[in-house]
């Protein structure tokens, strides 16, 4: 069962508790109650597990990105190397005046342009997500602390309240 059901269950049990005779107090089974309280309690760490697993999850991804990334930079930079040593070759054949010429026309080359701004486009988009994916695992666990944190304070005011009703001294 999820904490919100439970406090659900928890309000509905104060909401239907009989009232005593002439007054605003009502009466509640302890064991009933202390049972509630004690499988909430079960619940919560369960949550917090849940937190802690999404922010994993969310370092793992950006490691990945950050991995793949890096790997098509160096696939491109392994390419570009073999493109260059392959045309190297070629140059050490040729004469000395067409030389420069050929290392011009290999660096404006329009596949190794398109394959550099690829690469390029792939980053950026790694880094995107990258930045989409903590910002939303961010605003997912800091929901659902949020959320366990009103609860609990509902609970906890709740829980001095009739405290107080029991000692009018307090």
């Amino acid at each position: 069962m999820e904490l919100i059901d439970l406090l659900k269950q928890l309000e509905i049990m104060v909401e239907e508790a009989p009232s005593k005779t002439f007054s605003h107090k009502i009466v509640l089974d302890r064991d009933e109650i202390l049972d509630l309280i004690k499988e909430m309690k079960s619940v919560i760490p369960e949550e917090v597990k849940q937190a802690s697993w999404i922010n994993t999850e969310r370092v793992k991804i950006i490691s990945d990105a950050k991995k793949e990334a890096e790997e098509i930079i160096l696939q491109g930079e392994k390419e570009a190397q073999r493109l260059l040593n392959e045309n190297q070759k070629n140059l050490e054949a040729l004469d000395k005046e067409y030389q420069e010429k050929i290392e011009y026309m290999i660096e404006t080359n329009e596949v190794v342009q398109r394959a550099n701004e690829r690469a390029e486009e792939i980053k950026e988009k790694a880094q995107k997500y990258k930045y989409e994916m903590i910002e939303r695992s961010n605003q997912y666990a800091e929901d659902v602390l949020s959320f366990v944190e009103q609860k609990l304070e509902e609970t906890l005011e709740e829980v001095r309240n009739n405290k107080k009703e029991l000692n009018p001294r307090m």
